[in-house]
Order: structure tokens, then sequence, then C-alpha cells
């Protein structure tokens, strides 16, 4: 008896240990099933230079992109409803009063047709000079500024695309004309295979020029879980952050009230490299009032200023919201932590025939990337 009841101190607690071990590795093959069962399928995004692995699944928008000073937006249209636009806005121009002095409003128009198939204007107009003096010191120095609108409106392959700015200089006129250029309608949001820079249903080859600046942002959901969200923002030709985002989130932390700290758990934090970008990532879940919690991860290259291939770079996930506020999370911890690993892992730089150098044609692929196997 007295063995027995020693044994049985060794034993208990052995199969207790055993016991919570093997509900660990239950829960954790779960959530790995969970997360597969998301990310079975894959499809390849091309977001401006760089590409990510999104569920095949996903709703994905590119939206505000920038090259160069220049809006673009991109759009799918008829050839005869962009014509009838197109010649309604010429009209609706040429109707605007001459500027003061007798220059017209409407200082140029360009007609564009592209071997690539791309047909359209572009437009110079609404020039705009502020002039005058202002002390500087005991001196007083004349001052002259002056900007034109310029706008371009094309058209191919079922895809229109405008690309403008309010207020540009008018000596510079020619880098629009360049990049219409380079344009090349991608209605299908193939990925290329030269270098360039992609946007919604168009790419762009590469501009000489491109280190004055590009950016670019796409937002994805997953319809079965409408809770989930991802963002990826680039933008090159900024400024880098003197602050990078392991040293903007202690500063927030210690901000947070009591209540705020006991409801964060921070999960993961700490340097992060992805294809050869060196970032910091920051992974964290919120206990919501009555809404279980929710889960957020961050990851940030500080970027370069005058490298396309080192952005700036953010790209964010997270669950447990929606349009009315904080829902229960539809993916566990473990499976939300899986799905961003696999899909975080998957940024990175298109390839390119060569970095330095502009391609002949932003030619366009037939097939994605190889999908991931579950």
């Amino acid at each position: 008896m007295y063995v027995d009841r020693k044994l049985s101190w060794i034993v208990v607690p052995f199969v207790l240990v055993i016991t919570t071990i093997g509900a660990w590795a239950v829960a954790d093959m779960r959530e790995k099933r969970e997360a597969d069962s998301i990310a079975g399928k894959m499809k390849t995004v091309c977001v401006g230079r760089f590409l990510i692995d999104m569920p095949a699944d996903a709703q994905v928008e590119l939206v505000q992109p920038r090259i160069s000073g220049f809006d673009i937006g991109s759009f799918d249209e008829s050839v005869e409803e962009f014509q009838a636009r197109l010649a309604e806005r010429e009209r609706h121009m040429k109707a605007q009063p001459d500027h003061p002095g007798k220059r017209p409003y409407l200082e140029s128009v360009k007609e564009v047709k592209t071997d690539k198939g791309v047909v359209g204007k572009i437009f110079v107009h609404g020039r705009q000079v502020t002039e005058g003096t202002r002390a500087r010191g005991i001196e007083i120095e004349n001052y002259r500024y002056e900007g034109v609108a310029v706008e371009a409106l094309v058209h191919g392959a079922g895809i229109s695309v405008d690309i403008s700015n309010n207020y540009y200089f008018p000596d510079r006129v020619d880098r629009l004309v360049h990049l219409v250029d380079r344009l090349n309608p991608n209605p299908e949001n193939r990925i290329p295979t030269a270098p360039g820079f992609c946007v919604n249903h168009a790419c762009f080859n590469s501009p000489p020029d491109a280190v004055r600046g590009e950016q670019v942002m796409m937002f994805a959901t997953l319809p079965r879980y409408p809770d989930v969200a991802f963002m990826l923002i680039l933008a090159a030709g900024t400024k880098s952050d003197e602050d990078g985002l392991l040293e903007r989130d202690s500063a927030a932390a210690s901000l947070l009230s009591l209540a705020d700290r006991v409801r964060t758990t921070k999960l993961r934090a700490g340097k992060r490299n992805i294809d050869g970008l060196a970032g910091e990532e920051v992974i964290r879940t919120i206990a919501q009032e009555n809404a279980g919690s929710g889960f957020d991860a961050w990851w940030e290259v500080n970027g370069t200023e005058n490298n396309v291939f080192i952005p700036h770079m953010v790209f964010k996930m997270s669950t447990g919201t929606g349009s009315k506020g904080p829902l229960p999370s539809s993916l566990s911890q473990g499976a939300a932590m899986a799905l961003w690993d696999k899909i975080s892992s998957s940024i990175g730089v298109r390839p390119q025939h060569s970095r330095h150098l502009p391609a002949p044609s932003c030619r366009i692929h037939r097939q994605p990337r190889a999908e991931l196997a579950p």
C-alpha cells in the first residue's frame, strides 16, 4: 500500500503533464489546419515593385498610386465610354475663360497613341502664377511661383488610366509624356516579367526618374472571415523615419493606461528580415470588451530615400474589427499567427531582369507565381 501511494505521487502529475501536452498538440494541429484551410491555395499579387501571396479568394484592391508626383487612377471602361468622357473633358476645358493678358486656360493638347495600344490625350491647362515681394532678414526679395495643371486621359485593352497633377512644374511636363509612353494596360492583373511598377489593371515600365517618388497601397479582405483585414503600404523616395517601429511601439506602450496594459498581450516583437529587407515586427492580442480578443500584427521597413527596392514599407493584419466596432475574432490566435507568418514571409521584390536599366517592355506573364500547397 505504501508503495502504491508513493507511486501515485509520481504517476498522477506525470499523467496530468502528458494530458496537458497532448491537449496543446491537438490545439496546435487544429489551429494549423484552420490556417491551412484559409491559405490552401494562394494567388500572387503584384503591388508596385513587390509581390505578395494572398489566399486565392482574397478580395484585393490597389489604391492611391503615385509616380513622380502624379496621381494615378485606373478602372474598367469601354472605348465608347472613354471617348465620350474624353470629349466632354476637352469641351469643359475649352469653355473656361482665358487668364488675364489673353493667356489661354487650355495651353496644349497632345494626342497619345503608343505601340502598346494606348490612346488618348494629354492636357496642360490652368496655369497659376503667384508673385510679389517678401522680407528676408534686412533685405527685400522678389518671388515668383508658377505651376500648371497636367493630366493624361488614356485607354487601352478596356482599361482607362487617368494621370494628373493639379500644380506641376511647367518645364517638366515631358515627364508625364514619358510616363504615358511606359504604360501597359493589364486588365487581368497578371504578373509582369520585366521591371516595372504595378497598379490596378496596369503596369509602368521602370522609369529612370522613379527615385523621385513612388507609392501605392493594397487593401485585402477575406469573404469567409469579414473581420480579417490586411494592408500593405509602399512609399519610395521618402525620407526615413528617425524612429523605427519598435521604438515607437515602446513609446506608445508607456502611455497606455493600466487597464489597457492589462488588455494587451504582446506575442512577438523584434527585428525580422524578409527577402533581404531589414524590418521590425510587433504582434499582439487585445482583449475587447464583450467581444473576445483581436489579433494585430505589424511589420515595417524604415526604407531609404533613394532606392525604390528598399522603400518605406508597412504590412499589417488584424482580426476582430468591423464597421460598427470590435467583433469576436473569427480566427484563433494560433491560426491568425500561422496565417500571418505564411503571408508575410512571401513578401519580396519582383524578380527583375535589371534593377538599374529600364526594360523595353513591361511584358505581362501569363502564368502567376507557383501556387503554395497547403
